[in-house]
């Protein structure tokens, strides 16, 4: 599922993209903004097929050892050996697992000579070798598991390649992406017979959470455009980044329109998404200048914060 923060930073994408697009409208805007956390899903869906696909050019050279007219068998049992670890079997019959990937339209069969590279590099490897020769409990098998994910799927260069010329945005959701797939693999339990496959939201409140923080960054616009530009008298408006205005306008969306959420709490993730998308001081500016206007909202009882959100 993805976080609360990666939806922040879809609604700044979003947003900054309109910034340049006098033809999107806020309708548009949050029809891309759905469509984009969506693809998040749809990336994840492709993450595991690339997975599945690794155990299929598995089972593709077992039938192809079996095949031969003298076969080898003390081959096909080392190939067995992966091929028949129960993570697979629970993967094939997860109805939900399925839907997503058929939904995906990923095109593995066109990369079939990389997964079959993939998979020689993976069975003359010292780990398999390892695996194969002792006689490994579910602890192990497991562990063996996540490590071919981690190394043959998740840190695969020309699958990331493959992903961002599907979809360009997908560099960003990368890392989301794999963790619902790792919650795949934490989910195998010895003595459990279903898969937990991640929902794209954690609960209804941060499926909403997107839309209702662009839909209070336009709701709030005009006024929180007058306190910025009344806290920063002292700066020229056209040297002022577009990016550090958004962020203090999220900011101030986020102050007065979610009232669970604390004020420290905005304040903090916005000051670090400075860090990533703006400029090497940016932090420094928006601090001095929400800091200003936190104290101003309040005065004037327009953060009213309940629950949780008391929370300063």
């Amino acid at each position: 599922m993805i976080t609360r923060r990666h939806i922040r930073i879809k609604v700044l994408h979003h947003l900054f993209a309109q910034s340049t697009d006098e033809s999107m409208d806020a309708a548009l805007l949050l029809k891309n903004l759905n469509k984009s956390l969506n693809e998040v899903h749809r990336l994840f869906a492709w993450d595991m097929g690339a997975f599945l696909r690794l155990h299929e050019e598995a089972e593709r050279q077992y039938q192809r050892v079996s095949e031969r007219q003298q076969p080898d068998y003390a081959l096909m049992e080392r190939i067995a050996k992966f091929t028949q670890l129960k993570f697979w079997t629970l993967c094939k019959e997860s109805a939900a697992l399925n839907t997503l990937m058929e939904g995906s339209h990923a095109r593995w069969a066109d990369y079939d000579q990389h997964f079959r590279k993939q998979w020689d590099t993976l069975f003359a490897s010292e780990s398999y070798e390892n695996f194969v020769e002792s006689t490994p409990d579910f602890t192990q098998q497991k562990r063996f598991i996540r490590e071919v994910y981690q190394l043959y799927i998740a840190e695969n260069e020309l699958l990331h390649d493959i992903y961002e010329d599907e979809q360009a945005a997908w560099s960003d959701d990368l890392d989301a992406a794999q963790m619902m797939s790792g919650k795949v693999i934490a989910s195998w339990k010895e003595d459990v017979d279903q898969l937990i496959i991640p929902s794209l939201y954690k609960d209804e409140s941060d499926a909403a959470f997107g839309a209702l923080l662009a839909r209070k960054y336009f709701e709030f616009n005009k006024d929180s455009q007058s306190r910025i530009e009344s806290k920063s008298r002292n700066w020229e408006s056209d040297r002022i980044a577009k990016m550090d205005i958004m962020l203090m306008k999220l900011c101030i969306a986020e102050w007065r329109g979610f009232e669970e959420i604390p004020v420290k709490v905005s304040l903090n993730e916005y000051l670090d998404l400075s860090k990533q998308y703006s400029t090497p001081k940016s932090s420094a500016f928006i601090n001095g200048i929400l800091d200003k206007i936190v104290t101003n909202l309040q005065e004037d009882g327009l953060i009213n914060k309940v629950g949780r959100g008391m929370i300063q």
